[in-house]
């Protein structure tokens, strides 16, 4: 099938990615990154819209980003898939692993556009993600903690085993932040041409986040 994918730039939206590759099931037609329309940023992990287009450009794949707000984000997001369907898509793919409300919503939004959603991680262990993640050579750099969960050291490390290893001794934490514990920026990995050109910004306190910025 013709699919897009989910794109935040983050850890699971990219192994989700490198697992429909390896299969080899479907063709990609596009990254789909959803964008505030009034700045200069990715709404999903505050990363600034080139970064992405630099992580798409060093994978060689394609990357839509579509503008949206607070309020119009369904409507917006239905905008593009239609856009898409314009060039026979039939699907698109995303990196949720076990939270159900969101699924639904996913499911409910694709079907009401007459495609189908696939979720290549769902329902598998978070620590097996994790390390199969890091296993394959991913490289995702943490861009923001949330301070109820984390502290602000993990700002700025790599998701390696000594990182997977430090949040398994932390009670609540899911490994995977699938619970928003933190957000991450792969930078480089086995569907990489060559890594992602970045500079570490400045550190900055926002909606109980501490986020590390990138140039």
């Amino acid at each position: 099938m013709n699919v897009f994918f989910s794109w935040s730039g983050g850890k699971d939206c990219m192994l989700a990615l490198h697992r429909t590759l390896q299969n080899g099931e479907h063709r990609l037609l596009a990254l789909l990154n959803m964008c505030d329309r009034d700045t200069n940023f990715s709404r999903s992990h505050g990363l600034k819209k080139e970064l992405l287009q630099r992580q798409a450009e060093a994978m060689n794949v394609r990357l839509v980003q579509r503008g949206t707000s607070r309020g119009e984000s369904e409507r917006d997001f239905k905008l593009a898939i239609a856009e898409l369907k314009k060039e026979g898509l039939e699907a698109g793919v995303f990196g949720d692993i076990y939270l159900m409300e969101h699924r639904s919503w996913i499911e409910r939004v694709c079907s009401e556009m007459g495609i189908q959603a696939i979720f290549p991680l769902w329902g598998d262990s978070t620590d097996l993600l994790a390390t199969e993640l890091v296993d394959a050579g991913f490289e995702p750099l943490v861009v923001s903690v949330h301070a109820d969960h984390l502290e602000q050291n993990f700002l700025g490390r790599t998701f390696n085993h000594e990182m997977v290893n430090d949040l398994q001794q932390l009670d609540g934490i899911d490994i995977c932040a699938e619970n928003g514990e933190f957000h991450s920026f792969v930078v480089n990995g086995p569907v990489f041409k060559h890594p992602v050109a970045y500079e570490k910004g400045e550190v900055y306190f926002k909606d109980k986040h501490w986020f590390l910025e990138l140039n």
